[in-house]
């Protein structure tokens, strides 16, 4: 593997990637030669420091890219990479644009390398899990999907005014395309991939240059299904999702990182109407254990599977443009006032 850049993330992908048997990064470039020394020396002993990203895409040893840069950036080193023909992991959003996605996957395509975007908790064996219950029809159809998450950083002075999340020139997105994209993912994925017929979001907070701080969407299918999600980077730690069936909740608390590698959870529920309406008891609650999971180990281990397989999973490359196609859709909606948008109308193929 090869990183591009050294920022924060990358060394939780250097974390992951020592519980991937089949993975190691042998390469690190940055635009400064001693901060890719620093980091090779202390997140990825024996890899190799360069002073450029194009380095990297050079070294005969590499055969895959993390791409950590900010989303300004993401697209040119997306066709770079795979012009080089190495395979892709890439942070999300995947661009300011949904064109910008179609671009990068096509790229990818086109150069016969793998595609996927770096959102972690698909990964889990959990994910897997509930999954299989959604499908056994365990909660009735599934009427709506609720998620939350959001991080108190922009509370914080320094990080406020530093943090290229609040900066429109790097990541204009905001809050929508760096904790949004968890909920929509996780949205389209209760909802087997099914795109929204349109979708309405409110930005409730903006910095001056207009990035949304906070935000609030709603999400509607066709008979009368629905979602809505909230992020924001001004509000406690929260990362909840639930999904609603018409006889049964399931709910989990840990939407995106897990609470502990040793074990996670999920509870399905079912509650009722006690006589007269004084109390609505819990007549059914269960929680399901998980088997413990590094899930950021487990996405490289995955990636690395497929390469080393030859045969390409396109599936990938599609979960990123639907997720992609919803979170633009959303921003559009935010930037008129909440107006009605249909993601299918969203530029691009």
């Amino acid at each position: 593997w090869g990183i591009l850049g050294t920022a924060d993330i990358a060394t939780k992908f250097c974390h992951g990637a020592t519980f991937a048997p089949s993975s190691v990064v042998v390469a690190v470039g940055s635009r400064s030669l001693d901060k890719a020394k620093a980091f090779v020396e202390a997140h990825a002993p024996g890899a190799t420091a360069y002073d450029s990203y194009d380095a990297v895409l050079a070294d005969p040893q590499v055969e895959a890219i993390y791409i950590p840069l900010p989303t300004a950036l993401r697209k040119e080193w997306v066709l770079k990479a795979a012009r080089a023909k190495k395979h892709v992991d890439c942070e999300k959003p995947l661009g300011h644009t949904f064109q910008d996605a179609v671009d990068c996957i096509q790229a990818c395509r086109d150069a016969g390398v793998q595609w996927m975007d770096n959102t972690m908790l698909m990964h889990h064996p959990r994910q897997a899990e509930m999954k299989e219950l959604l499908q056994r029809g365990e909660l009735g159809r599934i009427k709506h999907v609720v998620s939350s998450f959001s991080l108190p950083c922009g509370n914080w002075e320094e990080w406020a005014s530093s943090n290229i999340r609040m900066n429109a020139k790097t990541e204009p997105l905001g809050c929508l395309g760096d904790l949004g994209w968890y909920c929509t993912r996780i949205t389209l994925w209760a909802y087997d991939w099914e795109l929204p017929q349109d979708v309405s979001c409110h930005f409730l907070e903006l910095t001056d240059d207009g990035v949304p701080v906070t935000a609030h969407a709603l999400l509607r299918y066709s008979d009368g299904r629905s979602a809505t999600f909230d992020c924001s980077f001004k509000c406690s730690l929260r990362q909840w999702a639930e999904v609603v069936g018409e006889k049964r909740t399931m709910t989990w608390d840990d939407l995106c990182i897990p609470q502990s590698l040793e074990a996670t959870k999920y509870t399905v529920a079912e509650a009722t109407i006690a006589e007269r309406g004084i109390t609505f008891p819990k007549i059914f609650s269960e929680d399901h254990h998980c088997a413990a999971c590094v899930q950021h180990g487990r996405l490289i281990e995955n990636l690395s599977t497929i390469i080393r397989s030859g045969q390409l999973d396109e599936t990938w490359a599609e979960k990123s443009l639907l997720t992609q196609r919803v979170v633009i859709a959303c921003y559009t909606s935010g930037n008129v006032g909440g107006s009605w948008v249909r993601p299918s109308d969203v530029g691009g193929q």
